[in-house]
């Protein structure tokens, strides 16, 4: 049970870096062929509401990550989470966790390089959006997948 529970925190670890990463196919892999992944948002303490239609399979998922969110040149998205709850019951379970979405932009290095008085790291880094994962897991083939996995992020998502 405990090493389960790790594994189901490893799946969402592997999930936040493989999304930094842009690594798509990796990201999908994470899920079952039928797993689905769904985005909701809101304002303040109203209740959650969709953010877009449900994202359902491989194919489909590695399209989202391939195609959202569009990052400026030179910027990098770095997740955190904490404060897993996860529930184990046999081949199924649930988990859910906080999130912290950082966005970092990198100082472009001058032309000829940096001056010899310039020390430490160059560039920003910008809170975008908090939230949760709540999740659905099974165990494949004996790995943990996500079945359905819900991003509720604490600030209303504006895209076209």
């Amino acid at each position: 049970m405990t090493n389960d529970r790790y594994a189901i925190q490893d799946v969402l670890s592997r999930y936040v870096r493989f999304t930094d990463d842009r690594d798509a196919d990796a990201q999908s892999a994470l899920f079952t062929e039928d797993g689905m992944i769904r985005f909701f948002s809101r304002s303040g303490t109203e209740p959650y509401k969709p953010h877009d239609e449900p994202y359902i399979g491989h194919k489909e998922i590695r399209r989202i990550m391939e195609e959202w969110p569009p990052l400026p040149k030179g910027v990098y998205m770095h997740h955190i989470t904490s404060d897993h709850l996860v529930e184990v019951d046999g081949d199924a379970a649930t988990m859910h966790a906080q999130f912290i979405l950082m966005a970092a932009a990198a100082e472009p290095e001058p032309e000829g390089g940096w001056p010899e008085a310039v020390q430490g790291t160059r560039g920003t880094i910008s809170p975008v959006t908090i939230g949760f994962y709540d999740a659905k897991l099974r165990k494949v083939a004996g790995a943990w997948k996500f079945t359905c996995l819900d991003v509720l992020n604490n600030l209303p998502i504006v895209a076209s």
